[in-house]
């Protein structure tokens, strides 16, 4: 018991010291989310739902725009956009925790 203790805890160090690093290597996480265009829809409105607390709309709708190569606001009903939703580098490090949490209660 006391050996499997020791190597969750070496393995959650390691994987913990992993994801840090490579978070915050990047300055930006994006996770992208594929939604449906539905009548009445705007850019603006779709931007302020998938925005985040502190992010200015303005950038939202420009991050869309950019990926799914829009060079206005039109959209069509049915459309399917890509919308890079922003994410904290201390969520995706309680994400990869509770990852290495439930994996080492399955193992036991």
């Amino acid at each position: 018991m006391k050996k499997f203790l020791l190597a969750f805890i070496l393995g959650a160090m390691l994987s913990g010291g992993f994801t840090y690093m490579t978070v915050s290597a990047s300055p930006e996480i994006y996770e992208k989310q594929v939604i449906t265009v539905h009548t009445g829809d705007t850019l603006w409105d779709i931007a302020a739902e998938w925005s985040g607390k502190d992010e200015d709309i303005r950038d939202v709708i420009m991050r869309i725009q950019k990926e799914n190569r829009l060079s206005g606001s039109n959209l069509a009903v049915g459309q399917q956009l890509v919308i890079p939703v922003r994410r904290t580098v201390s969520d995706v490090i309680a994400e990869q925790n509770e990852r290495n949490i439930t994996t080492a209660l399955l193992i036991q």
